[in-house]
């Protein structure tokens, strides 16, 4: 029974094996592409790796992508049918918690115009909202997602998230399904995107939910540059019905140098840098896992592959 480790974001393959193994040093762990008799391979931890790459491993139990999303798998015609376990941290990602707020934060007190303005030599003080008139909806209500909109409604902001079924009240109010979509589009002025990518989520920042948002509001996405419409943004950029928009993804990546993102004024351009995962981080998830499976328990974490996450 071992664990397969593929090429990871950041680090070497011989630093996250010696993470791992300092959680459960019994673990038997292989390091691509050596990965001995394929027979022995029971999990594989997916980094920056291709599925077409995999060589049939008959005694594979589950997936864990190092990643928080899933599409590279799930819609790969390739996935082995088995567990997808998620690996981020139960209580939410503390670097994507951080670059959530900062980025709030930027286009609640206008930090974009403030810069154009700079570029100018121009001297002007905007008008600012104090935290309780600033209305910030989150796309999403997950891992990633509840911990930055809980710690803004302790700064004064009013928070609000969408989500697809309805759950128990929060902190945070929340909107639910297709029915109160709208209503949460029309009460929300800097929105932020921390869905799945799904064949439903696909596109959804798009001239269809820009238009339903008040005049001046912002765009964070967080999530998959497949959600967003380029042509749809910059229309309503152009006519000054959004105020300005930050894109951590974009499609595909790396951001082509001719795209017209690049050039706009009020886009801020982040190269996908919103988590950094590292062995401290992943590890504990995945040992545990692995130690449920070995003792018969049932996964934690497991991704539902028809709704998409």
């Amino acid at each position: 029974m071992a664990l397969l480790v593929t090429p990871p974001v950041l680090g070497t393959l011989e630093q996250w094996r010696d993470g791992l193994k300092s959680l459960m040093p019994e673990l038997e762990i292989r390091l691509w592409p050596n990965i001995g008799d394929p027979e022995d391979i029971h999990y594989i931890l997916v980094g920056r790796f291709d599925l077409n790459d995999m060589p049939d491993l008959p005694n594979l139990r589950a997936l864990m992508p190092m990643f928080a999303g899933l599409d590279h798998l799930l819609y790969h015609p390739k996935c082995p049918p088995v567990a997808i376990l998620r690996t981020g941290q139960p209580r939410g990602d503390k670097a994507m918690t951080e670059y959530a707020v900062m980025h709030v934060l930027r286009h609640h007190r206008r930090m974009q115009e403030y810069q154009i303005q700079q570029k100018h030599k121009k001297w002007e003080v905007l008008n600012q909202k104090q935290p309780h008139e600033q209305t910030i909806g989150f796309m999403g209500f997950g891992q990633m997602a509840a911990s930055p909109a809980r710690i803004l409604v302790e700064m004064g902001f009013d928070v609000s998230a969408w989500v697809r079924n309805v759950r128990e009240e929060d902190l945070v109010k929340l909107y639910f399904g297709q029915n109160d979509y709208i209503s949460f589009l029309r009460r929300t002025n800097i929105l932020v995107c921390l869905l799945p990518l799904t064949n439903s989520t696909k596109h959804i920042l798009s001239a269809d939910t820009f238009k339903e948002l008040p005049r001046g509001a912002s765009i964070i996405n967080l999530g998959r540059g497949e959600h967003l419409v380029e042509e749809d943004l910059i229309k309503y950029l152009d006519s000054n019905h959004l105020r300005g928009a930050t894109l951590d993804a974009t499609s595909p990546e790396p951001l082509p140098k001719e795209s017209q993102l690049w050039k706009h004024k009020k886009i801020t351009i982040m190269p996908h840098v919103a988590r950094r995962v590292r062995p401290e981080s992943v590890g504990p998830q995945v040992i545990e896992n692995i130690r449920r499976d070995i003792s018969g328990l049932p996964f934690l974490w497991q991704v539902d592959r028809e709704a998409g996450y």
